[in-house]
């Protein structure tokens, strides 16, 4: 979101623009809805620090890496956020993998992520 979130104990606190800081709390929101259960964030795609991208249910745990090493490896590389989003009832042949962010570090990580899922599955995105 470009915003700097600083904790103090059990508080966090937020600096930037005021569009900065929502999206900030809107991502730290989804992170603790995880805690929960599934996340879907609903009308991403109107959102424009948002890209979605559909990752083959075969490539998922690749994707993601053991304890989420190679997703968190690329959040930190791009400075962006990733998750899976679903819905409850939602479990199919692929899962949607959302990433958050500004527009040039959603890119690189979109194209990582492509680049790892056509090196477990060749031609899913060629």
């Amino acid at each position: 979101s470009g915003a700097i979130v600083q904790y103090v104990g059990h508080n966090a606190l937020f600096s930037g623009t005021r569009s900065e800081r929502k999206k900030a709390r809107e991502y730290m929101k989804w992170l603790f809805e995880q805690l929960e259960g599934p996340v879907y964030v609903d009308g991403w795609q109107e959102r424009d620090d948002c890209t979605v991208i559909e990752v083959p249910a075969d490539c998922i745990g690749y994707v993601t890496g053991a304890r989420r090493a190679a997703l968190g490896g690329i959040e930190e590389d791009w400075g962006v956020l990733m998750f899976f989003m679903n819905r409850r009832s939602e479990r199919g042949r692929a899962e949607e993998l959302i990433i958050c962010g500004p527009q040039r570090a959603r890119r690189g990580a979109e194209l990582k992520v492509m680049s790892s899922v056509e090196t477990k599955s060749p031609g899913c995105f060629t």
